[in-house]
């Protein structure tokens, strides 16, 4: 085979290679491919920044002030402005603290609690009396909680608070 020839056979090989190349790819999920039965490609963050959103879990270290709405069995509808939550240590995702706050009575009650911040970057508290509060980031120094307890004393609670600044 002379040189010409062997060039010629080289780039038709080269030519099918990429031609069968091409035809592989996926389509685009905006493309009518996607609605031929083909399964669009997953929009997912990939797993290393995932990995990286967790490794910066925000501190929640510090006082929580604000209003709490909801019912209770024992006390009826509620609308107050006294709900602290002290934040007073946190390792990674894990936190304590304790929350003090006033019934309709007039006294002052204070309850320890331990807490966690999810990856989703929901905020789950457990308190000493057996409530289970559920928290999202409203902004970087507000949060809403939803807190509920069953038994004699169950209850429904909203509340939301804002960091004071120290």
């Amino acid at each position: 085979m002379n040189m010409d020839k062997r060039y010629l056979a080289f780039f038709a090989v080269l030519l099918a290679v990429v031609l069968m190349a091409g035809c592989t790819g996926t389509a685009p999920a905006s493309s009518s491919a996607s609605t031929q039965g083909m399964t669009p490609v997953s929009t997912a963050a990939p797993l290393s920044t995932q990995v990286t959103a967790a490794a910066s879990t925000p501190s929640l270290v510090g006082v929580w002030t604000g209003t709490t709405t909801g019912h209770t069995q024992t006390e009826g509808f509620r609308q107050d402005n006294n709900a602290v939550y002290n934040i007073t240590v946190q390792k990674g995702s894990a936190f304590t603290g304790y929350k003090e706050y006033v019934r309709v009575n007039g006294i002052s009650y204070h309850e320890n609690f331990s807490g966690v911040i999810a990856r989703d970057g929901k905020v789950y508290l457990g308190d000493s009396v057996g409530g289970i509060t559920i928290g999202d980031f409203v902004g970087p120094d507000e949060i809403e909680f939803k807190n509920v307890e069953d038994g004699a004393d169950s209850k429904a609670l909203l509340v939301d608070l804002t960091r004071k600044k120290i």
